[in-house]
């Protein structure tokens, strides 16, 4: 409203105003049930999935979340808000084999996303033939059940039900089989390279493929580059 942006405040005013605010984000601890009940369905899976959702962003446990996904091994698909949490060039990226595998894998645990429009609410073609079977971690428990049958539901801030996956793993546990990841790797691997002409083309005018492979040739050169997207 630009009658707001215009007016002004007393400094000394405003400062009282303010409110500290405190204890602001709460833990919500998971319970102990809901988290031995998806590992144990992990533990049973031949071809499972991790997706990651803009929760998972937000919940800045980045190094706890990278953890679960190395420790597991399992090939994970970052929804597009939370893409940063990962980088996709990381060896259990399945970004550019995205169809494959969420039509092959059979347990998917999905970390602060929603099985909303934007995953075809969990079910139809994008999903495939292939039975899933879903766990979902959520602060929010409206969510699960809300478009399909979550198999099994983790409660509480992402945080804290990736810590409490991680404990339960143990140093034991076993990686997703090799025949299933290599699988992933090897569709990842043939998607990408078939990509790859089309991002160096130099046609004029330039198209979006073109416009993508030199901002790609520009990010790699220069790291610590900041792309704002609008």
């Amino acid at each position: 409203p630009a009658k707001l942006l215009a007016q002004v405040v007393d400094a000394k005013v405003g400062a009282t105003s303010l409110v500290k605010v405190v204890d602001a984000a709460p833990q919500q601890i998971p319970s102990p049930e809901s988290i031995q009940r998806a590992l144990q369905l992990l533990e049973s899976a031949e071809r499972p999935l991790i997706i990651l959702g803009k929760g998972a962003a937000y919940a800045q446990s980045d190094d706890e979340i990278r953890a679960l996904v190395e420790k597991s091994g399992i090939p994970y698909l970052p929804m597009s808000m939370a893409k940063g949490l990962l980088p996709d060039t990381h060896p259990q990226s399945a970004s550019a084999a995205r169809s494959m595998v969420l039509k092959e894998s059979d347990v998917v645990m999905v970390i602060g996303a929603r099985l909303n429009w934007l995953l075809s609410h969990g079910k139809g073609r994008t999903w495939g033939d292939q039975p899933k079977k879903f766990i979902q971690i959520d602060i929010e428990p409206r969510e699960m059940d809300s478009n399909v049958e979550i198999a099994a539901p983790v409660v509480g801030d992402v945080g804290s039900c990736v810590k409490a996956l991680l404990e339960g793993m143990g140093e034991t546990w076993t990686v997703a089989p090799s025949a299933w990841t290599g699988e992933v790797t090897s569709k990842v691997e043939t998607n990408v390279a078939r990509m790859a002409p089309r991002l160096e083309n130099m046609n004029q005018p330039m198209d979006f493929h073109g416009a993508l492979g030199a901002l790609r040739t520009i990010i790699k050169e220069r790291p610590d580059t900041t792309l704002v997207n609008e």
